[in-house]
Formats: C-alpha cells, structure tokens, sequence
C-alpha cells in the first residue's frame, strides 16, 4: 500500500475522534448528535478497513471522508447577517474543512501496488 492510504486512514482515525467526542458532548447538551456519531463510525471503520487492506475500504474511507468534509463545510455556507462575514469565519474551521478534503483527495489518488 502507498502512503497516501496509510496516511489518508490514519488521519481518519484522528479525524473519527474528534467527530465521536462533538457528538458526545450534543449528546451530553440534549442536542441529537446522531450525523456526527455516524460520521465518526463511517470514518473509523473505513480507517481500520484500510489500515487491514481490507476489501471495499478505500472506497469507503473516500466516501466518509467526502461526507465529513460536506458536514464541517456546511456551516460555512449558512448567512450570518452581518457586512463583514469574512471576519467571523474562525481559521479553525477553515483548516478542519482542509483537512477532510486533503484526506479525501489522498484516497482518492491512492493506488495500490501490486506485489
């Protein structure tokens, strides 16, 4: 396997962490937290499928990868009603927002080795 699997699953196992503890602090809030708890499902099975070279995981880590960069872009997106909207979008969101899409890109890209 390439490095770009690898390093692509691994941040996906980070990345699935992060998701898991969001959702248990909605949960904890008395908010649903159930996209982000699947998200973090998706992103750990598709990590660990990957990391074993398990069938099917490269296509699955792609997709949760593809799934969570949709879901930390969204609120990107939503209006905040003022004239500077530039300025209340925190670099934080806009690097975890890089990274899914860089981890999207490192599965895609990925191809494997015959050996």
């Amino acid at each position: 396997m390439m490095w770009m699997g690898k390093a692509s699953a691994w941040g996906a196992l980070a990345m699935g962490a992060m998701f898991a503890v969001n959702a248990y602090l909605q949960f904890a809030t008395g908010v649903s937290g159930w996209v982000y708890a699947g998200t973090a499902l998706v992103l750990l099975v598709g990590a660990f499928r990957t990391l074993r070279q398990m069938s099917g995981g490269l296509r699955l880590l792609a997709a949760a990868w593809g799934f969570a960069a949709g879901l930390l872009i969204l609120p990107l997106t939503m209006p905040r009603g003022t004239f500077s909207e530039l300025a209340q979008i925190s670099g934080l969101e806009i690097a975890f927002v890089l990274v899914a899409l860089t981890g999207a890109a490192l599965t895609v890209l990925h191809r494997e080795k015959k050996p």
